[in-house]
C-alpha cells in the first residue's frame, strides 16, 4: 500500500512547466487588457454623467439602473450572449449581411474563440464596466452644486472641474474597484471556456480540462495550480486593502 508523504514535486512539476507560464503569461495579459480598458471606460462614463448633470441631459437614478443592469447578468449568460451576437455566423454577422454591409458572411472579422481573446476581453468588459460605474456614480452624484459656482470662480472648464475636483473624489473607489475586478477575472472560468480557444487557455481552463481529462495522477499538479491561483488572488486583495488605507486617510478632508 502506497504511503502518502508531504512533497514537493508536484511544485516542482509545475514550476518548470512551460504550459504553466504560457497559461499564466494568458491570463494576465486577458485580464489586464480588460480591467484596464474597463477603467478607462469607466472614467469616460462618469464624466459624460458629471456634464449630464450639469447639463440636465437625463434623469440621473434611471441612467443609474441602466447601467447597473448588466451586473445582475451571470457571466455564463453573458459569454453565451457575445457568442451569439459575435460568432462568425451570429446575430450581427447575419444583419450586417442582409442590409448589404459585407459582401459575404465570411468577410466578418474573428471576434469569437479566437486566440487572441476578443470576446473573452469583450464579456469582461461588459461586466466589469458597469459594476465599477456602480460603485464610483452615487459619488458623482454627491458632489455638491455649490462647488460649481467655487469651479466659476477660478474659471475651471468642465474638464478641469472633474479632473481636478470630481476625480480625486472617485480615485479611491475607482482603484478598489479596479483590483476587485482583477482578482475575479484571474479565476473566472465561464467566459475563457465559452469564447477561448483549445491553445492558448487560461489558468482556470487549463485546470478544468486537466482535471476532466486525465488520470488521478495528475490531481497533486491540479491542487498546486489551485493554491497558485489563490495565492495570486490574495496578492490581489492585500493590494486592494493596502490601496483602500491608504486612501481612506484622505476621506476626511475630500468631503
Amino acid at each position: 500500500m502506497e504511503k502518502s508523504c508531504f512533497t514537493l514535486d508536484f511544485y516542482g512539476k509545475v514550476l518548470c512547466s512551460e504550459s504553466f507560464y504560457k497559461s499564466l503569461w494568458y491570463t494576465v495579459k486577458l485580464n489586464s487588457i480588460s480591467a484596464f480598458l474597463a477603467l478607462i471606460l469607466t472614467i469616460l462614463v462618469l464624466y459624460l454623467v458629471f456634464l449630464s448633470r450639469r447639463k440636465g441631459y437625463f434623469y440621473g437614478k434611471f441612467f443609474q439602473k441602466i447601467i447597473e443592469a448588466p451586473v445582475f447578468v451571470p457571466y455564463l449568460v453573458g459569454a453565451y450572449g457575445v457568442l451569439l451576437l459575435l460568432m462568425k455566423r451570429g446575430i450581427i454577422n447575419n444583419l450586417l449581411y442582409r442590409f448589404g454591409l459585407i459582401n459575404t458572411i465570411d468577410n466578418f472579422p474573428i471576434l469569437t474563440n479566437d486566440s487572441n481573446g476578443i470576446g473573452i476581453i469583450l464579456t469582461y468588459i461588459w461586466k466589469a464596466l458597469p459594476f465599477m460605474t456602480m460603485m464610483t456614480l452615487p459619488i458623482v452624484f454627491r458632489v455638491d452644486k455649490k462647488w460649481d459656482s467655487i469651479g466659476k470662480l477660478y474659471g475651471m472648464s468642465n474638464f478641469s472641474f472633474f479632473k481636478k475636483i470630481v476625480f480625486p473624489l472617485i480615485l479611491p473607489t475607482l482603484s478598489v474597484s479596479f483590483f476587485i475586478v482583477l482578482t475575479y477575472l484571474f479565476a473566472s472560468f465561464e467566459a475563457p471556456y465559452i469564447l477561448g480557444v483549445t491553445y492558448p487557455k487560461v489558468l482556470a481552463v487549463s485546470i478544468f480540462d486537466l482535471y476532466a481529462k486525465s488520470s488521478l495522477d495528475k490531481r497533486g499538479e491540479i491542487m498546486v495550480m489551485n493554491i497558485m491561483i489563490s495565492i495570486i488572488g490574495l496578492i490581489f486583495g492585500g493590494i486592494t486593502c493596502i490601496a483602500l488605507k491608504f486612501f481612506s486617510k484622505f476621506e476626511e478632508r475630500e468631503w
